[in-house]
């Protein structure tokens, strides 16, 4: 064997080493059919086909409808340049089911004169996950699950626009817990977040409409906008938090009874600036702490301790 052939035959065992062993998926295709004619086994991982079957089917097979378009634009790019992507789309399971890939390739022609397409196939599935992750971390308290400070300053912007179209009002809840540092300090900072993720669910369930609205603000504070609710129904709405709030949260190891210091400021009668309302129900929470807790209170209107 000559040089030469010894070469081509090492070139070729180590792309049969990369082919077999890369982590991203790896597939040939015929250029006119789309027909797969290779497969590696990291794309056969993510689509749950043996090679058998895998090499029964084309691209068309695995690939959505609703990617018709781009498939049909990808193959002008090879046909124009001898190359394509990267594109992002999603490929089709055995099961059914779809993954996010991130695909790119190139053109060559065969030594019987088939012109086929290789294409590097990226599961970005964990790419996408991590994403989504980020993304609900950008808006959401990874505590409670409710939504942060960030997110409800953009919820207010947009239920003060509903409110102003439709004529209504809207209440703004400032919900501070009394004497959480007690409860940190006799049962442990565990039992604490247990009381929280609690104190959280029982705020959601008197805001189950989606127009309304519950964050956590940080540490033991929350606020709550309520729209299409007048200011004299808010008597027995921040009565029915306040007494939701205050029931025992028990476990096999724990009782706690916590209650809370609430305020209240209603969009228009006490301002339209989400800035000026937020300040009013803190300092009608404040007032409230300040008198020993318990209680909530109407900004402007009466002390209910």
């Amino acid at each position: 064997m000559g040089t030469l052939d010894k070469k081509l035959n090492r070139a070729e065992e180590k792309f049969r080493i990369l082919f077999e062993n890369s982590p991203i998926g790896m597939a040939m295709v015929i250029h006119e059919t789309g027909a797969f004619v290779e497969v590696n086994p990291s794309l056969l991982q993510s689509t749950g086909y043996t090679r058998e079957e895998f090499l029964k089917l084309s691209f068309w097979d695995i690939t959505p409808r609703e990617y018709e378009q781009q498939e049909l634009e990808q193959i002008e790019e090879i046909n124009k340049t001898g190359k394509f992507g990267p594109n992002y789309k999603e490929y089709i399971r055995k099961d059914g089911s779809r993954f996010p890939i991130k695909i790119s390739g190139f053109k060559l022609t065969e030594v019987d004169g088939r012109e086929v397409v290789w294409g590097l196939i990226e599961d970005i599935s964990e790419n996408k996950r991590l994403e989504e992750e980020l993304r609900y971390l950008a808006t959401c308290d990874p505590l409670t699950q409710l939504l942060n400070r960030r997110t409800l300053n953009e919820r207010f912007d947009l239920c003060v626009e509903f409110c102003k179209r439709e004529a209504i009002e809207m209440a703004i809840i400032t919900i501070d817990l009394d004497k959480f540092k007690d409860v940190n300090d006799s049962y442990g900072h565990h039992v604490g977040d247990e009381v929280l993720i609690e104190i959280a669910k029982r705020l959601q369930s008197n805001a189950k409409r989606k127009i309304d609205t519950v964050a956590r603000l940080g540490g033991d504070e929350f606020m709550m906008i309520l729209a299409d609710i007048s200011i004299h129904s808010m008597d027995n709405i921040a009565k029915r938090i306040l007494d939701d709030i205050k029931r025992p949260i028990e476990s096999d190891d724990y009782c706690v009874e916590i209650s809370a210091s609430i305020g209240v400021a209603v969009y228009p009668g006490h301002g339209s600036e989400q800035e000026v309302l937020m300040k009013l129900s803190d300092k009608a929470a404040y007032d409230v702490k300040r008198n020993g807790g318990n209680g909530y209170r109407i900004y402007g209107v009466y002390d209910n301790e």
